[in-house]
């Protein structure tokens, strides 16, 4: 009984090879409204699980944990087709999680660490699936030239981005901080996993958006975000940044 706990915590909250089904579910899906359904429910039952099934979080499950978050950070980084990528780094991030386990933290905890990431990737998903209805897709290359033709939407795109690769003061910031701050004395190798992680997320981020924004725009011009839409976002993104100085003084 134990050990079927074990593959449905692992299908969840993303371990090494369960972590494929997610991604399989995820691509196949081309409804936004579904992605976002699957970006908000699908670690809430692992997250129940390992409340209430008795869990040694040893450092082999540890380590098992930040492979998975490696290799997706990895995988990511060659990707150029950003539903793909939002996929892939929600199973990187959300494989963290068990880091937190790890580090004890409780039920409500973890629910933040968890939304601290699957929110700024549900704005991806809606602007992914603004992106698919315009150009009938989100790769890389058939997008392109996005800062020249719809300015504003380049500029919610790059913010969203930035939350969803945990800048500071945004609230993957202070949760993937508090986890370093946790085990760097403890383990360090772990720490530097994590910072690595941390990077390459980043990197792969800031590469596929400089694909995306920049170079020759598409022949046939697409209609920017309006004004409403574009203060609605704003207003998002306050919150965002409210509630990562909350995390902050929860967490740090």
């Amino acid at each position: 009984m134990q050990s079927m706990s074990w593959i449905a915590a692992g299908l969840f909250l993303p371990l090494f090879p369960m972590s494929m089904v997610f991604n399989l579910v995820f691509q196949r899906v081309t409804s936004a409204w579904l992605r976002i359904i699957l970006l908000v429910i699908w670690p809430l039952p692992g997250l129940w699980i390992v409340q209430n099934v008795s869990f040694e979080i040893s450092n082999g499950l540890l380590y098992w944990a930040l492979f998975t978050a490696v290799l997706y950070a990895f995988r990511s980084a060659v990707i150029r087709e950003l539903s793909v990528w939002t996929g892939f780094i929600a199973t990187s991030s959300w494989s963290l999680t068990w880091v937190a386990l790890f580090n004890g933290a409780k039920a409500d905890d973890l629910l933040m660490h968890v939304f601290a990431f699957s929110i700024p990737l549900i704005l991806l998903a809606i602007l992914v699936a603004r992106l698919e209805r315009q150009y009938e897709s989100a790769y890389a290359g058939v997008v392109a030239g996005l800062a020249q033709e719809q300015p504003r939407m380049t500029g919610i795109l790059v913010v969203v981005m930035l939350a969803v690769i945990g800048t500071p003061l945004f609230p993957s910031f202070f949760t993937l901080l508090h986890a370093i701050n946790n085990v760097i004395v403890i383990i360090p190798l772990v720490a530097f996993a994590l910072v690595l992680i941390w990077l390459i997320w980043s990197w792969s981020g800031v590469r596929l958006l400089q694909e995306l924004i920049v170079g020759t725009p598409a022949v046939q011009q697409h209609e920017d975000i309006g004004h409403g839409m574009t203060l609605f976002y704003s207003i998002l993104f306050v919150l965002l940044v409210v509630s990562g100085l909350y995390i902050s003084e929860v967490l740090l």
